[in-house]
């Protein structure tokens, strides 16, 4: 058996499969290739809302994704998903 587990929906979606295989578990989660975010969450996060000259440097970086066609009709900028391992857990 195996959750499945999609991320893009909100609130996140699992689902147990293949319930009655008692050979194997997993987990499998769907991730994308590209993960679409608001500007003004990047702002947000990194608390520099009041930083003229950082926020200068984002508008320039959103610029230059904008001529790439990195950016969607609600200005929000395509970024590149990366998976990492998670250091096992022990007990």
């Amino acid at each position: 058996m195996y959750l499945h587990v999609d991320p893009s929906r909100v609130p996140p979606v699992v689902e147990l499969c293949e319930p009655d295989d008692f050979t194997a578990f997993k987990v499998v989660i769907e991730v994308p290739e590209h993960a679409w975010i608001a500007p003004e969450v990047l702002t947000e996060l990194a608390g520099r809302g009041d930083d003229a000259e950082w926020r200068q440097h984002l508008s320039g970086m959103l610029a230059y994704a904008a001529s790439k066609g990195w950016c969607d009709a609600a200005g929000r900028v395509r970024a590149h998903v990366e998976m990492t391992s998670a250091v096992p857990h022990r007990d």
